[in-house]
């Protein structure tokens, strides 16, 4: 059988088809491009975490602050269901840990940790705990038909600086890397009186009552 050449096919079709698919294979690669590129780079955790194994970590700080950290209930709440003002012991435990602009978290196994408090204490003579338990019993007095309890604001502690990484080998294609505005809180026991313990009461209200009493 012979096949018989169409004459429709133009020189001009076939050079429009090559450019509609130099176009498309320009776009494909513009849209891998970005992923490679981000692929080329360490996220801020992978950084810190290689401070263990890199051949210098260094944290710069730039700032410290002490404040009081975001009120919270600590212990059990009490109910009065009698018509007399009763005293209620409350026994509590509140454990603060610290935590950073970057998510990691923070402990002895990972060593910027160690790091970070080291720089801080000698630029800002104030000590640092990553994790910290007061444990404390309070009494507190419940008027009648009313429910008690104690809230607390702890003494906190933040500083802010930068990182400087570097690696005897490269490390995503760079010997030395950077981490910009990283922040970290902890508890402070150098300043308690940011800290606070108030002693809550207000009227039950009937679910309450019905609940309880």
């Amino acid at each position: 059988m012979v096949f018989a050449y169409r004459r429709n096919g133009s020189a001009r079709h076939v050079a429009r088809t090559a450019g509609t698919l130099a176009a498309l294979t320009m776009g494909a690669s513009l849209l891998v491009a970005p992923q490679a590129l981000a692929a080329s780079s360490p996220t801020n955790a992978e950084l810190l975490k290689a401070c263990n194994w890199a051949s210098l970590c260094k944290f710069h700080p730039q700032s410290y602050w002490g404040y009081t950290g975001p009120k919270h209930q600590v212990g059990s709440t009490a109910y009065n269901c009698g018509s007399n003002t009763n005293q209620h012991r409350i026994d509590w435990s509140d454990t603060t840990t610290a935590g950073n602009t970057v998510g990691v978290s923070v402990s002895a196994t990972y060593k910027f940790s160690l790091v970070f408090e080291a720089s801080v204490e000698t630029s800002y003579s104030h000590s640092w705990e990553n994790s910290h338990t007061d444990t404390e019993s309070n009494t507190i007095n419940i008027s009648p038909r009313s429910v008690g309890w104690l809230e607390r604001g702890t003494s906190k502690q933040q500083a802010k600086g930068w990182w400087e990484i570097q690696f005897k080998n490269k490390y995503y294609d760079h010997y030395v890397w950077y981490i910009y505005d990283f922040q970290q809180s902890g508890f402070n026991k150098d300043n308690p009186s940011y800290g606070y313990v108030n002693f809550k009461d207000r009227p039950m209200t009937s679910a309450e009552i019905g609940a309880h009493c």
